[in-house]
Parts: structure tokens; sequence; C-alpha cells
């Protein structure tokens, strides 16, 4: 009996350590409790690095992986701002020195459009390229920048840039440019010849009754060959739009994937409006007005002393004041209808997705927007920055010019709607709109006709 016994024990115990030696232990032993080979064993071979991810250098900008790089960058603006820009892409240079850029000017921005869409054209584009609101007429050539977010395009939180930004840069899931500040219309006016003549200064929010009675008032004790404004009735087409959508008539919207509500009744509203200003002499006669293309302050008659209000970008400001001795103030469109105000994405900057340098050129993008270094020197040049470390690097130096803009961001808080998209072929119908203008103004078109006429440019370009 105890032979048997001891038997049966000897095999219990078999079978426990048999168990032990081929379980699996669901908790590993605290690491104090391993062996010293097991340690040295692990130490050997750590977590390998998510490919995806880019290290942040000690200065916080994203590292660059690549070889030496070469980069072209095209935008338009006057000469401010190509020094502004060529300063920093200096800084850039310094901060990356294995990446040259090289700048590429273009003057206003039909220049700049017909310039790109002859390089384009010829395979010969630079790898970063400024747009306004009509980069979907350009997707097919740009580099989606998706792949880049998070890490050399930082760029993906909101404490690093506004999200909502991104929104109107993204078609089909896809963001194809980065903004380069927010940015609206206003009506600059000459503060000192109006003060000077003994006139009130405009009126924040006038109606267009409003608006149109100060301009006679104003009219009266301007000198001989001054206007109260500018003829602004077809030289900036985002004007066009902002009467439009008043009217509860829009040009274009992204409803039912891309419709415009545009009438012929809308269309004749807005040329009597501008050919009654004309006729009582609010605005300059055409010859006075072919004068000035209003595509800058080179070429405002603002500028030139000719009207002491004109339309202007709010990024213009300070470029305008710059060109003057008189000193500037601003103030909104005229109320009216339905809202119409939009704050919206004043430039874009894409990448040509042929650039041979694609992650140099994401590094560029994220060093331009989001650098307060480069935020410092570029200030509201082309907008107010989305990133909110370079707003705040820029605002304790704020200028009174850029004091007016912010002001101007204040009064319009609710009268402002979302950002729409531009109509399709934009550029062209800009430049059809213009030439569409000097006929009405003329006299070569009857009102009647040129509303014809603008009705079927819209249907032009949403059917091309």
């Amino acid at each position: 009996m105890k032979r048997i016994l001891s038997l049966v024990l000897v095999a219990v115990m078999l079978l426990f350590v048999l168990s032990a030696c081929g379980g699996k232990t669901e908790v590993d032993p605290p690491a104090s409790t391993k062996s010293d080979t097991a340690q040295k064993t692990e130490t050997k071979t750590p977590e390998p690095e998510k490919p995806e991810e880019i290290a942040a250098r000690d200065d916080g900008l994203p590292a660059y992986t690549g070889g030496p790089a070469q980069l072209r960058f095209g935008w338009w603006g006057n000469d401010e701002r190509a020094t502004m820009t060529n300063n920093v892409i200096a800084k850039f240079m310094e901060a990356y020195p294995e990446i040259t850029v090289s700048g590429e000017p273009n003057g206003g921005t039909p220049d700049h459009f017909a310039i790109i869409d002859t390089q384009l054209q010829s395979n010969n584009a630079p790898d970063l390229i400024q747009f306004g609101g009509n980069y979907p007429d350009y997707k097919q050539y740009l580099q989606p920048l998706n792949d880049f977010l998070g890490k050399q395009l930082m760029i993906d939180t909101p404490e690093t840039f506004d999200q909502t930004a991104l929104i109107p840069a993204t078609l089909d899931d896809n963001l194809y440019c980065v903004s380069l500040g927010t940015n609206t219309l206003v009506l600059a006016y000459n503060k000192t010849m109006i003060e000077g003549a003994g006139a009130a200064l405009p009126k924040d929010n006038m109606t267009w009754d409003e608006m149109i009675a100060y301009g006679k008032e104003l009219k009266a004790k301007l000198p001989e060959g001054v206007f109260p404004f500018v003829d602004n009735s077809t030289n900036q087409a985002n004007y066009l739009s902002f009467f439009y959508t008043q009217q509860g008539t829009d040009l274009w919207t992204n409803d039912e994937g891309g419709k415009s509500y545009a009438t012929l009744d809308s269309a004749k509203k807005w040329f009597q409006l501008w050919a009654d200003m004309r006729a009582e002499g609010l605005i300059p006669d055409a010859d006075t007005t072919s004068t000035y293309a209003e595509s800058g302050a080179d070429s405002s008659a603002l500028v030139a002393g000719k009207a002491a209000i004109g339309l202007i970008w709010s990024n213009q400001i300070a470029a305008y004041q710059a060109a003057m001795t008189d000193s500037l103030g601003a103030t909104p469109l005229p109320k009216g209808g339905e809202k119409s105000y939009t704050i919206q994405m004043s430039q874009y900057i894409g990448i040509n997705k042929d650039s041979k340098n694609l992650e140099a050129a994401a590094l560029f993008v994220n060093f331009f927007v989001t650098s307060p270094e480069a935020g410092a020197i570029l200030g509201t040049n082309r907008g107010i920055p989305c990133s909110p470390a370079v707003r705040k690097a820029i605002s304790a130096n704020a200028t009174p010019v850029d004091a007016a803009v912010y002001h101007i961001y204040d009064v319009v808080a609710d009268r402002t709607i979302p950002q729409g998209p531009n109509l399709p072929n934009d550029q062209e119908f800009v430049n059809e709109l213009a030439l569409l203008g000097q006929e009405v103004a003329y006299g070569r078109k009857t009102v009647d006709q040129g509303a014809a006429d603008l009705q079927a440019l819209i249907e032009q370009m949403i059917s091309k």
C-alpha cells in the first residue's frame, strides 16, 4: 500500500511540473524578478519607431529626412509682399539649409494666373503655388496633403491651426491647399481727405441707401474732379457675389453638388445701381475708371486721390496706407437683404503634384503658416493668420492699420455667413466681367443688355 501511495504522489508531482513548464503565464512577472540575461536581451531589441512619425527638432520644427532639394514658389502681390515673402524664404533656408527656395512674384492676380496656366501646360510650374478661392479649378495639378498632416504639416490640431480653415480647402476628403490667412472685403476711405473737406466720416454698417445718401453729401464738399466712390461695379467679382447673396440669388453654391441661383433681375439691379451712381457723379466717368485697374495700391483711384472711398481686401489696407501720405480708415460693406458678409480664406498655398521634393515643399508650407518668426514678418499681408501661435506673436505689435482690420471683424460679427465656393472657371469669369463692365460704363451696352450678357456669362461658366 505504501509503495502504491508513493507512486501516486510521484505521478501527481510530475504532472504539476509538466503543467507549470508547458502552460502560458497570463501576466509577466515584474521586471525586477527577471534574470539579468533576460534584461540584457530586452535592451538589445528596442521597439522600432513607427515609420510615419517625423521627429521634432530642438526648435520644434519637423525634421527633414531628405537630401539637398530645390523649390520654386510662385505668388502674386506688390513689391512689399515680395520683400516680406523673400525674407520668410531666407528664414526658412536658415532653418533648413539643405533646402533652397527661389521666389517667383508674378505681379497682379491676372498676370499670376496667366503665367501659372502657361507653366502648368508646359510642365514647368513652381513646386509651390499661391491660389485664391479658384483653387478647385487647379486640383488636378495639386498634391493632396493628407499624408503630411501631423508630420511635416503641423496644422492638424486646434492648438496649431484653425481647423475650420481646412474645410474650404478640402474636396472629396482631400486637403489640397493650406490657408494663408482669413480676409474680408472692406470700404477703405481717405480719412485725411474727408475730414479736410469738412465732412463726417462714414458710419459702420450703413445700408445701400444710407451709403448713397452719404456719397451725395460728400460729393458736395469734395474738390472738383474727386469722386466719393471708386467704380467697383465689375472690377471685383466678390462684390458682385456679395450683392447677389443679399438678394437671395447666390452666384454659386454647394447645393446638389453645385448650383447657381443667379437671376437676370439681380443682374439688372446691380448694373442699375452703378449706372445711377455714375449719372449722379458719385463714381468716376468711364475714361477715369479705365485708367485704374484696381488690382493693387499702384493702380488705385483711391491711392491716386481721385476717389475718397474704395473697395479693397482687409489684408491690403497696410499696402494702400504705405502708398499714401493721407491716413486711411475702413468701414464695412453696405447692409441689405440677406446676410452675405463672409470672413473667408484670403489666399491658399498648394503643392504641385509633379514636384520632385514633396517633403521639402510640405515643410516650407508648414514654416510659412505656423512659424511665429515667419508670422512676425508677414503680419496680416495675406490675411489674419490661422495659427493661434502666430496671431499671439503679432497681436502685441499691432499697427493702427491692423487694429482697423480687427475692428471690421468685430462690427460685422452678426452679419457673417460661411464662405461659399467660387463660381467654376473663376478667373475667366473675373476677366470677362471686367470687360462687360466697361461696355456698360461707356454706354456701348444698356443696363438691360449688360444684365442679359452677365446672366449668360454665369451660365456659360457653369456649363464649361
